[in-house]
């Protein structure tokens, strides 16, 4: 495919992307009033869920997709193995996440399911920062300007990711408790550490993809 196309397909990523993480976000924040009903909260926690799955997906595809892009506009030029390996990962990583959509009523799979997705995170953590870092000092594989940079903040994206899995996680059970048991000081005092958390992890994960597309728009390095 030529540039424009691929240029228009990261375009359309990145708008699904913080677009609907965005209506995720104020929807786990509204989700925390005690002054709604735990039903009220309930339905928003769910929707904020199945919205949830739309950034994650942008999210995944963001880097190969990218990475066709910068071969487009003749910034690198990656092998075919580079471009199968990508989308390998990429496809197996929708594939874990459509895996933990499906079991979201089953605890002890979710559970398995999170910690495979953790630590793979942790790896794609590792490997794309590490490319960042090793691009910047001039070993490649991507140029030691604008573009090698652009990798290592999306490198800390992932980072940024993990840390709002682990702030929220705990906020799940809590909203359980509180559909059985109605609200309690200690539960709503949970959901909102929880959510909290979470959202500075939140603002910073935005923060870092203004930052992303600014350097990838405007080229300053």
């Amino acid at each position: 495919m030529s540039y424009g196309i691929w240029k228009f397909i990261h375009i359309l990523l990145f708008v699904y992307w913080l677009g609907a993480d965005l209506g995720v976000f104020i929807l786990a924040r509204t989700a925390r009033r005690s002054d709604l009903s735990s039903d009220q909260r309930s339905v928003l926690l769910q929707v904020a869920l199945t919205i949830d799955l739309t950034p994650r997906v942008a999210f995944i595809l963001m880097f190969p997709v990218g990475l066709h892009l910068a071969s487009a506009a003749g910034y690198v030029r990656p092998n075919l193995a580079a471009f199968a390996a990508t989308w390998a990962v990429s496809f197996g990583w929708l594939l874990l996440i459509m895996f933990l959509w499906k079991s979201r009523h089953d605890a002890a799979t979710q559970k398995r399911l999170n910690s495979a997705h953790v630590a793979l995170q942790v790896a794609l953590l590792v490997v794309v920062s590490g490319l960042g870092i090793s691009s910047l000092l001039g070993y490649g594989p991507f140029p030691a300007d604008w573009l090698g940079l652009k990798v290592l903040l999306f490198g800390v994206i992932f980072f940024c990711a993990i840390m709002i899995d682990v702030e929220f996680r705990p906020a799940v059970p809590a909203f359980a408790r509180l559909a059985q048991e109605g609200s309690k000081p200690e539960i709503e005092a949970q959901i909102t550490r929880s959510v909290n958390r979470a959202i500075f992890w939140v603002l910073a994960t935005y923060t870092l993809v203004v930052i992303v597309a600014f350097l990838g728009t405007v080229k300053p390095l």
